[in-house]
């Protein structure tokens, strides 16, 4: 597997415990939103390479 989608699965992972029952921090709506289409553009990126 390329490299770069494993960084991907690795930031992906980080960035979900954010999200998670597991996080020390409340976000705000606002950053929530803005964290999900992070984590969103990584998926279509990591997508994109498996594809080709």
């Amino acid at each position: 597997m390329d490299n770069k989608i494993i960084e991907n699965l690795e930031q992906l992972k980080k960035m979900l415990v954010l999200l998670s029952e597991e996080r020390k921090v409340v976000l705000s709506h606002h950053k929530t939103f803005k964290h999900v289409e992070k984590m969103r553009k990584i998926v279509n990126e990591s997508l994109e390479m498996a594809g080709q």
